[in-house]
């Protein structure tokens, strides 16, 4: 990344209300993963440089779930976006590099979304680029107003003028910064508002009152990064993350007979010319070799299964066969 530190502000202090669940949402799980690793997952792949997770309700939950290397800030109090990103100040305020700040609980995010993003920012000489994805003007998120190629502002949805309705670029609230800027225009953000709130979206206005460079990178696909609010959609990021894995696997060179009907983790390894019988769930680390059959109706956990086995009909976990 021609030697510009990265480094990325995960917000995962909710609570998550509408899930109905004593767990924050971050730790409920897609694919058999909770939603603050697959984000995390994310950003170790692309090499970001350091990652801090903001925490907040049930916080040593999420905690638990982290690797050593991510560090962790407490939001006390939840006093919005803006809040929740200027927490992180302690750990990154006085570096110099470019942020991500992501929410964590998008975990559909994939790794070349966010060098994308990266790539963006970067070649436009940007002091911050806005991710977005094009809507119909009937769906509930803040839109971008977006002049000659310079993001001037973002907009809520409830907020928005009468000339501002027909708008479609949305605003999917993952950002890349300069790291400098972003602290020192989160400084002067207020929160007189209906909600008496500290927003991350007033940076924008800021740093364009500043005179600062702000781009956008349209993204084909709002799934990958829309939050997930309820257990509705909590099934319905997993069945997407399944088809996507199970479609790189065919491409690899591995048989899933029945794709709907299979779910395999993100951690797992296959070998080419395996075949996957429907009915599978493969999860954890697990290990499959070359020229293997599984199922129907098998479930593997952290198992390692050598070249050329079979394996139908049971349950295995921590295991090697």
């Amino acid at each position: 990344m021609n030697g510009m530190k990265i480094y990325a502000v995960v917000l995962a202090a909710g609570k998550g209300t509408r899930m109905k669940s004593d767990k924050p949402k971050v730790v409920h799980e897609v694919l058999y993963k909770p939603m603050i690793n697959h984000v995390v997952d994310a950003l170790k792949d692309l090499g970001v440089d350091e990652i801090v997770v903001v925490v907040g309700h049930e916080a040593e939950q999420v905690k638990a779930l982290l690797p050593e290397d991510v560090k962790t800030v407490y939001q006390r109090e939840q006093l919005g976006t803006g809040h929740a990103v200027l927490c992180a100040k302690e750990v990154l305020g006085d570096k110099e590099g470019m942020t991500l700040v992501l929410n964590g609980d998008a975990p559909l995010v994939q790794k070349s979304t966010l060098k994308g993003l990266i790539d963006t920012f970067k070649a436009k000489a940007s002091k911050a680029t806005v991710m977005t994805a094009h809507c119909d003007t009937s769906v509930a998120y803040g839109r971008i107003i977006n002049v000659d190629g310079q993001v001037k502002g973002i907009v809520e949805f409830k907020d928005l003028a009468e000339d501002q309705k027909d708008i479609t670029e949305m605003n999917t609230g993952e950002y890349c910064f300069d790291n400098q800027a972003l602290f020192n225009a989160l400084s002067q953000v207020t929160n007189n508002n209906a909600q008496n709130e500290y927003y991350l979206t007033d940076v924008i206005g800021i740093m364009n009152q500043e005179g600062l460079p702000i781009s956008s990178y349209e993204i084909d696909d709002f799934d990958e990064v829309g939050g997930i609010n309820d257990r509705v959609a909590l099934v319905e990021a997993t069945k997407t993350l399944a088809r996507r894995i199970n479609h790189e696997w065919l491409l690899n060179g591995v048989t899933v007979i029945d794709p709907d009907q299979t779910y395999i983790g993100t951690d797992v390894t296959i070998g080419t010319n395996t075949v996957i019988e429907p009915g599978t769930i493969i999860k954890g680390a697990s290990v499959i070799g070359e020229n293997c059959h599984i199922g129907p109706f098998v479930e593997l956990d952290h198992v390692h299964i050598s070249d050329h086995s079979e394996v139908k009909f049971q349950s295995l976990k921590d295991k090697t066969i």
